[in-house]
């Protein structure tokens, strides 16, 4: 079966009952329509990716250009179901920097893949991956700078400590973009006074340019775990069933013998399990032999 998916965030003025009141009505769409995805909602907006049939995808679309005119989709298919159930969740941000008082105003400036793949290439920009050192080990673009963020909200304070050059154009990126909307505005905030974002994101990018100046995968968040440059869901990567970051190395669950893959990290810290049952299983055997 192949799911039509579309993928969108827009930042808009809400208040507590229109936070409530959509979120009642997208619950109710997602379930006349047997759908499956993640949306968050907040008074800064909503930002969500749901998959389900080309008509689910058409009433959702619909309903979500009806609340915020100016809102734009990003669309394709998969043949692997992308997630498990369908949730709309209340946060306090859409996308958590947890720097108050940072919101898009037009600091940055919002340039095409076209645009990007000639910028990139240029010697006096900086190229700035916003992404989690999760998703960057597995893939980034040439002569990025990654951060190594374990959070997003180490952001403000890796700018703060890094040596980019303030008169120097900087050209950042993240998954689809919203990322690069909070950060542009803390860097704008820090004195930086030329700041690019590509729009749309990596996806965008590599919808043009499948052969251009990425490297790697591309994580997603959702069951596909990554995406290939032709956009098409990893064969490498699996979600490590420890932690939930992607993971390539192939082993076999100590409980079960079930062959698994897990992220090295957590290969390296405890005995191999392929679940979370397992994983309570091990830990349940080692209690008992000791005792303790």
């Amino acid at each position: 079966m192949a799911y039509f998916m579309t993928q969108w965030y827009i930042f808009h003025d809400l208040t507590d009952q229109e936070v409530l009141d959509i979120q009642k009505n997208l619950r109710e769409i997602g379930a006349q329509h047997d759908m499956n995805g993640l949306i968050l909602l907040a008074s800064e907006g909503c930002n969500g990716t749901v998959a389900g049939t080309a008509e689910a995808i058409e009433t959702i679309r619909a309903y979500l250009t009806e609340q915020f005119a100016a809102i734009s989709f990003q669309d394709w298919t998969s043949d692997v179901r992308p997630f498990k159930r369908f949730k709309v969740d209340i946060r306090k941000e859409i996308v958590a920097l947890k720097h108050e008082g940072i919101l898009p105003s037009g600091n940055s400036k919002h340039i095409s893949p076209k645009q990007f793949h000639e910028m990139i290439q240029r010697e006096d920009v900086t190229v700035l991956d916003t992404r989690n050192a999760y998703e960057t080990n597995i893939g980034t673009f040439e002569n990025a700078i990654d951060p190594k963020l374990n959070s997003f909200h180490e952001f403000p304070n890796y700018v703060e400590q890094s040596n980019i050059p303030k008169d120097k154009p900087v050209l950042m990126y993240c998954t689809s973009g919203i990322r690069c909307e909070k950060a542009s505005e803390e860097m704008a905030h820090q004195g930086y006074k030329e700041i690019y974002q590509l729009d749309g994101g990596i996806t965008n990018y590599l919808k043009e340019y499948p052969e251009g100046k990425w490297n790697g995968e591309c994580f997603v968040f959702d069951h596909r775990v990554a995406l290939d440059s032709a956009l098409l869901p990893s064969k490498r990567y699996s979600l490590c069933p420890k932690c939930g970051n992607p993971g390539d190395v192939k082993t076999a669950c100590t409980a079960c013998n079930a062959q698994c893959k897990l992220c090295a990290d957590c290969l390296k810290q405890a005995p191999p399990a392929c679940s979370k049952r397992c994983r309570h299983e091990l830990t349940q055997n080692a209690f008992d032999k000791s005792g303790k």
